[in-house]
Parts: structure tokens; C-alpha cells; sequence
């Protein structure tokens, strides 16, 4: 999907904050808007699609808070982190009480290099952002990263886990691009809001299959050790 779209950065893009890191490019997720000014971002956003498919709906900037809290909606609250995730809604369903559940699916990465604060209708923000990802979005392949992977999540106690299944179904595929894969394994394996934000706003690609494989490697340990202790101990040898 991320190679036949293409994200327009000359235009600002509606900017949709949440305390945490909640989609990655090349990963779905779905959340809630239900605060007005998110309400009338989904609005705005569907309104550009016209009759057309869904995905020509403008693009979101999922971006994140940059402290733990804040007081009421004044100008400039919340205050956000620069790296953002430039997303599609995919899917989406309003609710009777005026809320909507949207399917999001991330695209690229990007940089918050001006805010526009709400004016006259608008109430949400707007951002002119800048392209973290070279190719605007479409995964690369890595070839000796992703020999590494199949290796780790084909033995052992992690080959037991079933939410690795799909990993190993796309590496024995051999047609899904190395980041496509990375980027599910860090949805799923990152731990924390501040180690999943790093890796949004990490732009090495390498990196952060890197950093895929150590966390991989640290949960394969945390398993064997596990079975480990679970394991029966063995008979003595008697002396008699």
C-alpha cells in the first residue's frame, strides 16, 4: 500500500496528538476520536476525499505529547514532540453519540518544523512537517538484517510463540519488504512510550532493525530462562 501512496508535504497536515506512540509506517492501528476538535479534524480530513476512495482523505500527523499532562485546550496545549507519524484513515465508522473509530494506517515518518495554532473554525492544529523517510514511505528491503530475523524467530522458544507467527509467514513469502517486517516487530516488542517514540523518531532504517533483533534476542532469553525454571528438576543419583 505504501508504494502507490504518496504524502504531500507542501501542504500542512492536521496534527492528532495522543500520550503515546500508537502507529508506526507500514503498521494499522485503530483509536477514537471524541474530543471535538479531533471530531472536526476527521471531518475536515473525510470532506477532502470527495466520492472518492478513502485514501484520498487528507492525511493525519499522529504526533505525541511532550510532557505527562496539561491544563484545558488553551493555545499551545498540548505541547508535542517534534517526530511524527503521517498517517491514512483506512477505515472508519461514526458513532451515534458523534465520536469516530478510525482504522489508521502509518505511511512516514516526519518532523514538525512549524505549528499553526487554531483559527477562526478550525479548532485543531495544523503542522508544515518534513519527510524523516528518503523514499517518502516505501519499505526497504534488507537482506542480511532479515536472514538474521527468520534465524532468531525460527528456534527455540520463540518459534513456540504464535504472535510471531505472522513474521515468519511474510520472510517465507520472500515478496514483503525487511522494514515492512521491522516495523510490526517494533510495534510489538518496543517497551514504553519513550523507547517507542526513539524509534519513530529514529531515521536510520538499519537502526531500528537493530534494534528489532536485540529486543528479540532479549526475549528469547527472558523465554529460555523461563523454561529454565519451569523445568523439572532431575532425579539424584542414589548411592545405594
Amino acid at each position: 500500500m505504501a508504494s502507490s501512496v504518496q504524502i504531500d508535504f507542501s501542504r500542512p497536515i492536521a496534527l492528532f496528538p495522543l500520550p503515546s506512540v500508537v502507529v508506526y509506517p507500514h503498521t494499522a492501528e485503530w483509536i477514537v476520536a471524541f474530543e471535538p476538535r479531533y471530531r472536526q479534524l476527521v471531518e475536515d480530513c473525510l470532506r477532502a476525499h470527495g466520492d472518492g476512495p478513502l485514501l484520498d482523505a487528507a492525511p493525519i500527523a499522529m504526533a505525541t505529547y511532550a510532557g505527562r499532562s496539561w491544563s484545558g485546550e488553551r493555545i499551545g496545549e498540548p505541547p508535542l514532540r517534534t517526530a511524527v507519524c503521517v498517517a491514512k484513515i483506512v477505515d472508519q465508522r461514526s458513532l451515534p453519540d458523534g465520536r469516530h473509530q478510525l482504522l489508521l494506517h502509518g505511511f512516514s515518518r516526519a518532523r514538525i518544523d512549524v505549528i499553526a495554532e487554531p483559527e477562526g473554525r478550525r479548532l485543531y492544529r495544523l503542522a508544515r512537517l518534513s519527510p524523516v523517510d528518503r523514499k517518502n514511505g516505501a519499505p526497504r528491503w534488507m537482506p542480511g538484517l532479515e536472514a538474521e530475523i527468520s534465524t532468531l524467530v525460527s528456534r527455540g522458544n520463540l518459534l513456540r510463540m504464535q504472535q510471531l507467527d505472522p513474521v515468519r509467514d511474510w520472510i517465507r513469502r520472500g515478496n514483503v519488504p525487511t522494514e515492512f517486517i521491522v516495523e510490526q516487530l517494533l510495534m510489538m516488542l518496543s517497551r514504553g512510550d519513550d523507547a517507542r517514540y526513539q524509534l519513530l523518531a529514529e531515521p536510520s532504517g538499519r537502526t531500528r532493525a537493530r534494534f528489532a533483533l536485540s529486543e528479540l534476542n532479549y526475549l528469547a532469553n527472558l523465554l529460555d530462562r523461563a523454561a529454565e525454571r519451569a523445568a523439572p528438576a532431575g532425579r539424584g543419583i542414589s548411592a545405594n
